[in-house]
C-alpha cells in the first residue's frame, strides 16, 4: 500500500513530457554502458566479500564458489531483502554442509560492517563538504542522526558482545548463532571488512556520479558522499518494497537544483534518471546473476521463495487470527 501511495503520487506530481524529453535526449548507449560496468563491477568486489566473510566464519569459499552465491541473491532480492539473505545461506549450507545459522550469521556480520561503512562515508562527506554551499538543516541534522547513532551504536553494540555484559532478555540473543561472528572476529579483521565494503560503496557511488550527468545533472561528489548514504537508509525503512518511491521522493529534493539545463520541470529530469537508473541497474543485475546460475541456484531460490512465502502464509492467519 505504501509503494502504490508513493508511486500514484509520484506520477501525479511530475511532467509526463519533460520525463519523456528527458528519454528521448539521453546517450542510450551511455546509459547501459555505465549501467553494464557499474553492475559487473560491485557485482565481482560484493562477491569477493562474501567469499571472506564465509571463509572466515563458516567453511572455506573460494571466489569462484561465491559468485553463484551472489547471482543467488540477485534473484531472490528482486522479492524481498530478507529472502536474498536467506537464499544465500541456504546455498551454502546446501553446497559445503555449512550449519545455516553460522551462515546466515556472517552475512548479517557484513549488513553491520555495511553500515559502519555507511556511517564512515557519511561522516567523511560531511567533513569535506563543510566551508562550501550549506546543506538544508533537515539534512544536516538527519546526516549527523544517522553518523553518531549508527557508530556510537556499533560501537556500544559491538562491546556488549564481547565483554558478555548481562541484560534480560538480550544476554540469550547475543549468544545466538546468527550474532557469533561478531564475538569471533578480531578488531583488526573488522576494520579490513569495513575498509573492503567502503571500497565497496565507493565503487557504487563512482557510478551514480557517471550515471547523473547523463541525464544533466551535475553534483559534486563530495556532495554524494552525503546524499548517496542517506538515500540507502531511506531505502531499508519498510515503508515501501525496497524503497520505491521513498528513495525518488528524496532524490527530488536532494536532486532537482543540480539539474544543468534549466528546465521548466526539473523534478521530472530526476524522476527519468531515478527510473532509468532503477531498471537499468535491474536488468543487469538479472542478465549478470544469471550467466552464474546452476541447478543448485534454481533449487535454492525455489526453496527460498518458498520460505518467504509461508511466512506471509503466517502472518496473514496470524492477523485473520487477532480480534478485531
Amino acid at each position: 500500500m505504501g509503494t502504490a501511495a508513493l508511486l500514484c503520487y509520484l506520477g501525479w506530481t511530475t511532467d509526463i513530457p519533460t520525463v519523456l524529453a528527458a528519454f528521448s535526449d539521453v546517450n542510450l548507449p551511455l546509459v547501459l554502458g555505465v549501467a553494464l560496468v557499474g553492475t559487473a563491477t560491485t557485482f565481482a568486489t560484493d562477491s569477493l566479500c562474501v567469499s571472506l566473510a564465509f571463509s572466515r566464519f563458516v567453511s572455506p569459499l573460494c571466489y569462484r564458489e561465491a559468485l553463484p552465491v551472489k547471482a543467488t541473491s540477485y534473484f531472490l532480492n528482486i522479492l524481498n531483502y530478507n529472502a536474498a539473505l536467506v537464499g544465500m545461506a541456504l546455498y551454502v549450507k546446501r553446497s559445503k554442509g555449512a550449519p545455516f545459522w553460522k551462515a546466515l550469521g556472517s552475512l548479517f556480520f557484513l549488513n553491520v560492517t555495511d553500515i559502519l561503512a555507511l556511517c564512515t562515508t557519511l561522516a567523511i562527506g560531511l567533513v569535506v563538504t563543510t566551508g562550501t554551499d550549506t546543506l538544508a538543516p533537515a539534512t544536516l541534522g538527519v546526516a549527523w542522526l544517522i553518523v553518531v547513532g549508527g557508530l556510537c551504536g556499533g560501537a556500544l553494540g559491538l562491546l556488549m558482545l564481547r565483554l558478555n555484559i548481562k541484560i534480560p532478555v538480550l544476554t540469550r540473543i547475543m549468544k545466538a548463532d546468527v550474532l557469533a561472528p561478531l564475538t569471533q572476529v578480531k578488531a583488526t579483521q573488522l576494520l579490513g571488512f569495513v575498509g573492503l565494503r567502503i571500497f565497496f560503496l565507493l565503487q557504487y557511488f563512482v557510478c551514480q556520479y557517471a550515471f547523473l550527468p547523463l541525464f544533466g545533472i551535475t553534483v559534486p561528489f563530495a556532495r554524494l558522499l552525503v546524499y548517496l548514504p542517506i538515500l540507502t537508509f531511506i531505502q531499508i525503512v519498510p515503508i515501501s518494497i525496497s524503497g520505491l518511491g521513498t528513495v525518488q521522493l528524496v532524490m527530488r529534493h536532494f536532486l532537482s537544483g543540480y539539474v544543468a539545463v534549466a528546465a521548466a520541470e526539473p523534478f521530472a529530469v530526476v524522476d527519468a534518471c531515478s527510473t532509468a537508473a532503477i531498471f537499468g541497474f535491474l536488468l543487469f543485475r538479472v542478465l549478470l546473476a544469471y550467466a552464474f546460475l546452476g541447478k543448485l541456484s534454481r533449487e535454492v531460490i525455489a526453496q527460498a521463495g518458498s520460505i518467504h512465502g509461508r511466512e506471509d502464509d503466517q502472518e496473514q492467519e496470524k492477523g485473520a487470527q487477532r480480534p478485531a
